[in-house]
C-alpha cells in the first residue's frame, strides 16, 4: 500500500510544480531551491512509488502516462490542503457579511433574521444594505442576496426565489378602490423601473394604459421607503410580493386588484467558490431557502 508519508507529500508537491513548467530549473526557480534538489525529490518519489512520472524530450521534462494519471489528484489534494490552511482560524472570526437590496433587508430579511440567530449562536451576521453589486474582491462581503438573471461569471450561484409585482394600499385607503379608473383619484407610489416593473406595464396587462396621463407618480429610490408612505395612507404602491406578504398577512395592507406583473429578475444568492466560509455562507443559505419555502 502506496501510504501518503511526509516525504512523498513533499516530493509531490514538487512533482506538481515541475509538471505545471514541465522543467526541473524552472520549478527549482518557483521553490527556491536548486535544479539539483528537485531532480532528487522526483527520484526519490519514482523510486516509493515504483513508476516513472517523467521523461525528458529535448529541453523539456513530460509526464509519463503514470504521471499523467496521478498529476489531478495532486493538484486536487494541494489545493484541498491549501484551502484548510486558509480557512485554519478564519470561518468564525468576524461576522459573516450579506450584501442586501435595502427593501429586501428590511421587509422580509430583518423581520426572520431573528430565527437564524436562535438556531445558530454561533454566527454572528452583518448586514450590508446597498443598491450596489458587492465587491467579492475586496474581500468586505461573504454573501450577497441578488436580484437579477442569474448570470455571476466565476461566482457560485443558487436561485431563492422569485416574486410577482401589483398593487397595494392600505386598508383606510381600499374603500376608494373600487375600479381600476379609481387610482387617478391617489397618488402612485413607484420606484425607478426595474426588471419590467412599472405602473405603466402594470395598466397595460390590467388593459387600462390610457389611464396613466391622468395618474400622478410620484417616485422613490427605495421601496421600503414607498411602502412606508402606503401605510400612512398616503397612496397606491406598485410592490413586489416578496416585500408586502407579511404585511398583507398582517391586515397592515391590502390588493385592490388582481393582475399581477411578472419581473424580469429572481433573487439569487452569490458568493465566491474559494471562500474560507463556505461552511458559514452553506449554513445560511440552507436558513434562507428554508425561509423562502424551497
Amino acid at each position: 500500500m502506496r501510504r501518503l508519508t511526509a516525504s512523498r507529500l513533499s516530493g509531490l508537491r514538487v512533482f506538481a510544480v515541475a509538471a505545471r513548467h514541465q522543467s526541473y530549473s524552472a520549478a527549482a526557480t518557483e521553490l527556491c531551491v536548486t535544479q539539483a534538489a528537485v531532480s532528487q525529490q522526483i527520484r526519490n518519489l519514482e523510486q516509493s512509488l515504483g513508476c516513472r512520472l517523467f521523461h525528458r524530450s529535448g529541453a523539456s521534462m513530460l509526464l509519463t502516462g503514470q504521471g499523467e494519471q496521478l498529476l489531478p489528484f495532486v493538484e486536487q489534494g494541494l489545493a484541498l490542503l491549501q484551502q484548510g490552511l486558509e480557512h485554519l482560524g478564519t470561518p468564525d472570526s468576524g461576522p459573516l457579511s450579506i450584501s442586501v437590496l435595502p427593501s429586501l433587508a428590511a421587509r422580509w430579511l430583518m423581520p426572520r433574521l431573528w430565527r437564524f440567530t436562535e438556531a445558530h449562536p454561533g454566527i454572528e451576521i452583518r448586514l450590508q444594505p446597498s443598491q450596489q453589486l458587492a465587491d467579492f474582491g475586496a474581500g468586505k462581503t461573504d454573501l450577497a442576496i441578488r436580484y437579477g438573471l442569474g448570470d455571476y461569471p466565476e461566482l457560485a450561484c443558487e436561485y431563492l426565489m422569485a416574486d410577482t409585482a401589483f398593487p397595494v394600499c392600505s386598508p383606510q385607503l381600499a374603500p376608494r378602490l373600487r375600479r381600476i379608473e379609481d387610482l387617478a383619484r391617489v397618488p402612485l407610489v413607484a420606484g425607478p423601473e426595474y426588471a419590467g416593473v412599472s405602473w405603466a406595464n402594470w395598466l397595460a396587462l390590467a388593459g387600462k394604459q390610457a389611464l396613466l396621463g391622468q395618474c400622478r407618480q410620484l417616485v422613490v429610490d427605495d421601496g421600503s421607503l414607498g411602502l412606508d408612505m402606503v401605510l400612512a395612507g398616503q397612496g397606491v404602491a406598485l410592490s413586489r410580493s416578496v416585500l408586502v406578504e407579511d404585511l398583507l398577512r398582517e391586515g397592515r395592507l391590502c390588493r385592490p386588484f388582481a393582475p399581477e406583473l411578472k419581473p424580469l429578475h429572481q433573487y439569487y444568492l452569490v458568493w465566491r467558490p474559494d471562500s474560507p466560509r463556505r461552511l458559514q455562507i452553506r449554513t445560511f443559505c440552507d436558513w434562507l431557502h428554508g425561509e423562502a419555502g424551497n
